[in-house]
């Protein structure tokens, strides 16, 4: 049987505090499911955003391949045409480069010039010719957004993950303060209650804390 203790103004004031305590530790429950389920949907939008960017930079990077491949067959068949001394055709093909590319053939030029019989000099190696097209630097440019927006998406993750943390922590809070109702003496419920205070103090000073994310 309870002990009259739980009639007394001491059991009354006990009362009015679990009270309080169990409308905040509700509040801030709902608070913090709210906050994991927003978190939920930037971690959602980023890794989409940041796969879609990926993908474009993948095109790119793919169309800048074509385009050195096609520098590429350009200055073999501009060598083969020095080699010739055919400056006709040299310059049929100098003509089609493009202008990434022309620019660092115009460096490679200065470098090896002709020699005292007007021969081309022989040249360096075909990967010191190979031109930063635009398509690399916009590939490049969204891999780096990419990269941003999966960090983003990945403390997203870690966010909302502490506030699911939080709610465990305040339905341990609720259910220590729905069972001091049927405990069977009054030091019995304050103990429940002072642990569940403690256990609350600790989630709510941890939801602090944590950056809140909006609409």
């Amino acid at each position: 049987m309870p002990d009259d203790g739980l009639k007394s103004p001491r059991s009354r004031r006990l009362d009015t505090i679990a009270s309080i305590m169990l409308a905040a530790a509700g509040v801030a429950s709902a608070w913090a499911t709210y906050q994991s389920s927003l978190w939920g949907g930037v971690q959602a939008s980023s890794y989409a955003a940041a796969s879609a960017k990926v993908t474009e930079a993948a095109r790119l990077e793919l169309r800048a391949g074509q385009r050195n491949g096609m520098d590429t067959a350009l200055y073999m068949a501009w060598l083969s045409a020095a080699a010739n001394n055919d400056r006709e055709l040299m310059t049929f093909y100098e003509r089609r480069f493009v202008p990434e590319f022309k620019k660092v053939f115009d460096v490679w030029r200065s470098q090896y010039p002709d020699d005292q019989r007007g021969q081309v000099q022989e040249g360096p190696n075909l990967s010191m010719l190979q031109a930063e097209h635009s398509e690399s630097r916009e590939a490049k440019a969204l891999r780096d957004e990419a990269s941003a927006l999966f960090n983003r998406a990945d403390k997203a993750n870690s966010t909302g993950d502490r506030y699911v943390a939080s709610t465990v922590i305040l339905a341990l809070v609720l259910f220590l303060l729905g069972i001091s109702t049927v405990a069977r003496s009054w030091e019995q419920r304050r103990l429940l209650v002072i642990i569940a205070g403690g256990l609350g103090l600790a989630a709510l000073g941890f939801l602090f804390l944590l950056p809140m994310a909006s609409l």
